[in-house]
């Protein structure tokens, strides 16, 4: 913890993403979730993405190697 008591879990987690902006995040191996956000949580730790194509959803937590591309 640091001296402002925010662990590196808290400190990373997904900036204020509106509702239908669209988005793709990559992870290290190259895959790619590609679609629009469909919702947050409160804390910012988890997005919901509705993927392109009519594959579905996707759920996403801050801590699974995914970062936004672009």
């Amino acid at each position: 913890m640091s001296a402002l008591g925010a662990t590196e879990e808290t400190t990373h987690l997904w900036p204020e993403i509106p509702t239908g902006q669209s988005i793709t995040l990559a992870d290290s191996r190259g895959h790619r979730i590609i679609g629009h956000v469909d919702g947050m949580t409160n804390d910012r730790t988890t997005l919901w993405i509705q993927l392109d194509g009519g594959l579905g959803r996707r759920l996403v937590h801050h801590l699974d190697g995914f970062a936004l591309e672009g």
